[in-house]
């Protein structure tokens, strides 16, 4: 089974199991190393009241259960389940919109401008374009761009 496949299969085990739990999936992240070794799996979870440690716990024995019994990912893995956190990742552009007037971090699968990555004021979100300010500098970018993004937490 392919990356995509597997990610469309944690959707659909993950989306009504976090509901259920009064949960939002914010985001996963599958990372495979060479010749499909390190396979992990990172599920981001997210709510309004914020996620607690059991509530990671508990969704975390629910999707390992799944998946092997499922048998989604052939082989050994690592399961981890957390909140974004302080520096969240971003996986889509409707999550940025909340985040106006936030720093983020982003980077881009190809140079723009002749670097790959940039940190700015997050200014405008027009789908499927977003803008980053830094020093008067006005950036645009389309989502499809971006290989990852994620919030600065500024103190």
């Amino acid at each position: 089974m392919d990356k995509q496949e597997i990610y469309t299969q944690l959707v659909s085990i993950l989306t009504p199991l976090c509901q259920a739990q009064g949960l939002e999936l914010w985001g996963i992240e599958l990372r495979f190393g060479a010749g499909g070794k390190h396979k992990l799996v990172r599920i981001y979870l997210d709510s309004p009241h914020g996620v607690s440690v059991d509530e990671c716990a508990k969704i975390s024995r629910h999707v390992s259960l799944a998946l092997d019994v499922e048998d989604i990912i052939a082989g050994a893995y690592t399961l981890e389940v957390s909140s974004p956190g302080l520096e969240r990742p971003f996986f889509t552009l409707k999550q940025l919109e909340p985040y106006k007037e936030h720093t983020i971090r982003i980077r881009l699968y190809k140079a723009k401008d002749g670097q790959k990555n940039f940190t700015g004021r997050l200014q405008v979100v027009d789908p499927p374009k977003f803008q980053l300010v830094d020093n008067n500098n006005v950036f645009e970018f389309s989502w499809d761009e971006v290989s990852t993004a994620h919030l600065v937490h500024e103190f």
